[in-house]
């Protein structure tokens, strides 16, 4: 059986773009920093909440950056993901998501994105959340800078 999931792979600099679309405001949207990219992936995370989410940082020959699993593995994507999550994705991310094939004897750790009808080989990296295991790298007040405090009220 092949396994596979729905997701959405965005490079450092895309995630930084979009958090900063979306409103984002904590870092200096650095590409190469990756307290900002954590910002980023926290806030998209949390706007596709409640559903099954799982983040990852992967990569390819071309970088590294944050991939979001989205839905239940191994079915069509509209039983996949749940009507509500499946709008809040579309709107995040401006489409559907792409299928991600697992490649055999790699543990775990290595998948095929198709995407626009061309094959990319992602590894993942680190397991960064899910909906389920909450965050591996909670966020901390030193992570915000000292002229971004008030924005939480401090």
């Amino acid at each position: 059986m092949i396994y596979y999931q729905w997701g959405y792979y965005l490079t450092k600099q895309q995630i930084l773009d979009l958090y900063k679309t979306w409103g984002g405001k904590f870092g200096r949207f650095n590409p190469h920093d990756l307290t900002d990219i954590f910002h980023a992936r926290r806030s998209i995370f949390h706007y596709l909440m409640p559903g099954p989410v799982r983040v990852w940082i992967a990569g390819n020959d071309a970088g590294d950056g944050v991939l979001f699993f989205v839905g239940k593995p191994n079915c069509p994507i509209r039983e996949s993901v749940e009507p509500d999550l499946a709008e809040r994705c579309l709107a995040m991310f401006g489409g559907p998501p792409c299928p991600f094939t697992l490649v055999p004897n790699t543990g775990g750790e290595a998948y095929i994105m198709k995407r626009k009808g061309k094959l990319y080989k992602m590894d993942l990296i680190q397991f960064m959340q899910s909906d389920t295991k909450g965050d591996q790298y909670p966020l901390s007040l030193d992570e915000i800078l000292p002229e971004q405090m008030h924005l939480l009220g401090l």
